[in-house]
């Protein structure tokens, strides 16, 4: 290694640490979805969000249960493709229900946002969950 190059690495300047996509979003935690594009879930509309394993996210939306594998590249996460179960659920909640499942597939970074977490796609707040 050249010497330049060596100092850097012994001083942590070589390449800056990547952030970690899951920091927000650690195996074991579970939240309640209270927000969708910025709209309030009704009363009666339940989306559950939880990290059962390092590669799962997993959870009830509205009367359904859906899993998604969910992985890294470098400081973004990658949500796969949706499994989830087709029980007929009140007609007046499908759109949270279609939205979230949209949505999710298209989050790309999890923030912390007070006691709860915000789900982003391209820098903005999809979904917005609480403890």
């Amino acid at each position: 290694m050249k010497p330049i190059l060596a100092a850097l690495v012994a001083l942590g300047l070589a390449a800056p640490a990547l952030a970690d996509p899951f920091a927000a979003l650690p195996v074991g935690g579970a939240w309640r979805v209270t927000a969708i594009a910025g709209e309030a879930l009704p009363a009666n509309a339940e989306i559950t969000l939880a990290r059962p394993a390092a590669d799962t996210l997993a959870g009830t939306v509205i009367c359904n249960q859906y899993s998604r594998e969910v992985s890294a590249a470098g400081e973004r996460l990658v949500v796969g493709g949706l499994t989830t179960t087709k029980m007929l659920c009140d007609v007046e909640l499908f759109k949270f229900e279609f939205s979230f499942n949209d949505l999710l597939g298209k989050v790309d970074a999890v923030r912390t946002a007070g006691t709860g977490i915000e789900l982003l796609s391209g820098g903005a707040v999809v979904i917005t969950a609480a403890k």
